[in-house]
């Protein structure tokens, strides 16, 4: 019952709001980052005929959202290893996001994986 009590303490403090965020935003924002950091470096990747920028780029946000999809597993065991219910509270709360937050990393690492392959097989100097 004092882990229970300890892990609902956890999720209360702002570290613990903060880390439930990280978990749940990681996966979409590396994504999105990526997306950008991309399309701004291709012009100079093209230029240096050089792609190593934009794997650097891919290689670094699959990190990011992989990080978050650990983040979040790691949480999602302090919260107790169930599905969310419907129940109010803390514990419950943390759950869905933590929940949520696997399954955002785990869908944006395979988008990010999905980008980066078109990298490696289609030039993306051909069109400039």
């Amino acid at each position: 019952m004092a882990e229970t009590t300890q892990n609902r303490e956890h999720f209360r403090e702002p570290g613990g709001i903060a880390t439930l965020w990280f978990a749940l935003l990681a996966g979409p924002v590396a994504w999105m980052l990526g997306l950008n950091a991309d399309y701004a470096l291709v012009r100079v990747a093209c230029a240096k005929d050089t792609l190593l920028p934009l794997h650097a780029v891919s290689l670094a946000t699959l990190l990011l959202a992989l990080a978050g999809g650990g983040v979040a597993w790691r949480e999602w065991r302090r919260a107790g290893r169930e599905w969310p219910g419907e129940g109010p509270g803390t514990i419950p709360r943390s759950r869905f996001m933590v929940a949520m937050g696997v399954l955002a990393s785990a869908l944006f690492s395979l988008v990010i994986v999905a980008q980066w392959v078109s990298i490696l097989f289609l030039n993306p100097c051909m069109g400039i």
